[in-house]
């Protein structure tokens, strides 16, 4: 929906504070290009560029401030249930001058206090200022749909949308992060609050941080592990409606992006249920045959009578168009298909503001067999090592299981991780290894997020995935939809769909095809098996086999590919290598040139995905250090 940025502290200079907000402003120009604002006074300034989605009038433009309430707020996001909220509040005597969801944020907050947060439904980061009690609140929606960053300075803290927001404020420092670095290295993402900056910090997921004169202190309002137990297991189909029906509140046309694979697919059949209008359907076609999911996408769009447009996206790994993203986001690129994303969004704006996207329903409903698989490995494992080692060892190789003493965190973060650390290290810099000794701080991090999910390996993996992977996935897609002005919607994280899904059981998600399956499986490692002898996201597919064409119930999972272990040797590869290899790198801070050349001509040899993948988070990292260095 939009950007925004601010200060919150005391306020001597107004002109200055003024054109201060203005620089912060600008970088988010992307994220609003229909209208800008600022509010400035003794106590706060807050910035807003709007992308308008919601009662078009300029009477809605924001930052919004309520004379009478002796409230402000600049916001980000939609709040489904406003108009729901908004009668209640017209019955406590509540008055409006708009018709926005942004002033029923703002009554909200004036009747129930930070207690409104629970009431809405939706996704949403924002600051609100109250006047009469000089106290401000800095909010971030439960699963982090919405990105929201901070940083302390001498006399108050900053925040925004975006870190480079931010970095436009004076006395906040560029400086990076050297385990936010390595943490991108080894997970595509930074995890917990850390950034890439040092002096930048990140709103987790439904967390509040309130701001007075003399205090500040952080709590967390909404969290995945206390689950409401008034939800009803057997209501699935109807939550998905009733969120899919939500989520296309709008007063401009609403597109979906339509891949072909099951999650889109679901979202493609709720749409021409739910939305008489019959919105269109968009397909990115990025490679060649052996990848291209549009035709099954044909397929939904066609038994499901709905627009569909399909879009070529020539240059998905262009360097320029990278260059372009990782400017406007201010951050590297870490999945390989951000930059097809943002090439749909942008061919998506010529006609829509709004794209409902798939999203999270790998990670709440269990789409990633071979990561979620891990409990039944470890039983493997378990088994194995207590037979004599003549018979177990042999077994445990063929299985492709790790040594008998490997812990289950360990086993987990091996197959999690995508630059494993003893690799990493290999390449580092002496002085880079000093500064994260030896990663110790981020597989601690990592530790401590892993063991807080819950009592049994499965808790904890899909507590993992929900608390600190799908908040990732999701700034991820915001920032890149919205780096080419479109709003995307993911009802997949409808937080009582989220709710309900972690109260099933995995074998809910997780299925066998057949009794026989979990016996050859046991016999085979999980690359053998995985989507073969099982069926990820079972409980969707069995929801939906009757209302989708059958080969999009049946077939694997492939998402939204780009050929990394190709690319990483042929020609589309050499300018992202030539910035590494040739010159004088930025990335020579952290990995030692000599050695990566090394690690190159090896891997080189027998390119796989894994390998691609490695190479295009080092090639991107260095996009982002020249971008900032400059």
């Amino acid at each position: 929906m939009c950007g925004i940025c601010g200060f919150i502290g005391r306020i001597t200079d107004k002109s200055v504070t003024e054109r201060n907000l203005a620089r912060c402003v600008q970088t988010l120009a992307h994220r609003g290009p229909d209208a800008s604002g600022t509010c400035v006074t003794p106590s706060f300034a807050f910035a807003h560029r709007r992308l308008a989605i919601i009662d078009l009038d300029s009477r809605s433009n924001q930052p919004f401030f309520d004379e009478e309430l002796g409230l402000a707020v600049t916001y980000n996001g939609e709040i489904y249930n406003y108009r729901d909220l908004r009668r209640d509040l017209l019955r406590r005597g509540y008055r409006f001058r708009t018709g926005s969801d942004t002033e029923v944020l703002c009554k909200a907050f004036a009747c129930w206090g930070i207690d409104s947060l629970k009431r809405l439904r939706g996704m949403f980061a924002f600051a609100i200022h109250d006047q009469k009690t000089g106290t401000a609140f800095l909010v971030r929606d439960r699963l982090g749909i919405k990105p929201l960053y901070y940083a302390r300075v001498d006399n108050g803290f900053v925040f925004a949308s975006q870190p480079s927001a931010i970095l436009h404020w004076p006395r906040v420092r560029s400086k990076r992060d050297p385990v936010g670095i390595s943490s991108f290295l080894s997970y595509r993402a930074i995890f917990g609050e850390r950034t890439l900056y040092a002096d930048i910090r990140k709103l987790q997921p439904g967390t509040w941080l309130k701001i007075t004169d003399q205090s500040h202190e952080h709590a967390r309002w909404w969290d995945p592990a206390r689950l409401d137990d008034s939800v009803d297991c057997d209501s699935l189909d109807a939550l998905i409606g009733s969120a899919v029906e939500e989520h296309l509140l709008a007063d401009t046309p609403i597109a979906a992006l339509l891949s072909g694979g099951l999650d889109s697919s679901v979202l493609a059949f709720e749409l021409s249920r739910h939305f008489a209008q019959s919105p269109t359907c968009f397909t990115g076609i990025v490679c060649d045959d052996v990848y291209d999911e549009s035709p099954y996408a044909v397929e939904v769009a066609k038994s499901l009578k709905l627009p569909h447009v399909l879009v070529r996206l020539p240059g998905a790994t262009s360097l320029d168009v990278v260059k372009r993203l990782t400017a406007l986001r201010g951050h590297p690129i870490g999945m390989h298909n951000e930059a097809a994303m943002y090439l749909l969004a942008r061919a998506v704006a010529h006609s829509h503001k709004v794209l409902l996207t798939g999203e999270g329903a790998d990670e709440i409903f269990l789409g990633y067999s071979r990561i979620f698989r891990l409990p039944f490995d470890l039983r493997r494992q378990a088994l194995l090592s207590a037979l004599p080692n003549v018979i177990g060892r042999p077994a445990r190789r063929r299985l492709g299981l790790p040594k008998f003493e490997t812990r289950e965190f360990e086993f987990f973060l091996a197959r999690y991780t995508y630059f494993p650390q003893s690799e990493k290290m290999e390449l580092a810099t002496s002085a880079w290894r000093k500064d994260i000794v030896d990663d110790a701080d981020l597989i601690d991090w990592m530790n401590n997020a892993y063991h807080s999910g819950g009592a049994t390996p499965d808790e904890r993996i899909r507590h993992f995935f929900v608390r600190h992977h799908l908040p990732a996935l999701l700034e991820m897609v915001d920032n890149t939809t919205m780096a080419a002005g479109v709003e995307s919607r993911v009802p997949f994280t409808d937080h009582r769909i989220v709710a309900l899904a972690l109260r099933m059981s995995p074998s809910e998600h997780l299925r066998w095809k057949n009794l026989f399956a979990p016996i050859r499986a046991a016999f085979a490692p999980i690359e053998e098996f995985s989507e073969t002898l099982d069926v990820s996201k079972a409980a969707l597919r069995t929801l939906y086999r009757n209302r989708l064409p059958a080969s999009v119930i049946t077939r694997k999972k492939l998402g939204f590919p780009l050929p990394l272990g190709k690319w990483a040797i042929d020609q589309s590869s050499a300018p992202f290598r030539d910035l590494i290899f040739g010159g004088s790198p930025a990335i020579a801070d952290y990995l030692d040139i000599g050695a990566l050349r090394r690690w190159y001509t090896s891997r080189s040899q027998a390119a796989n995905d894994t390998f691609g993948k490695q190479l295009w988070l080092i090639c991107n990292l260095e996009i982002f250090l020249r971008q900032l260095s400059s």
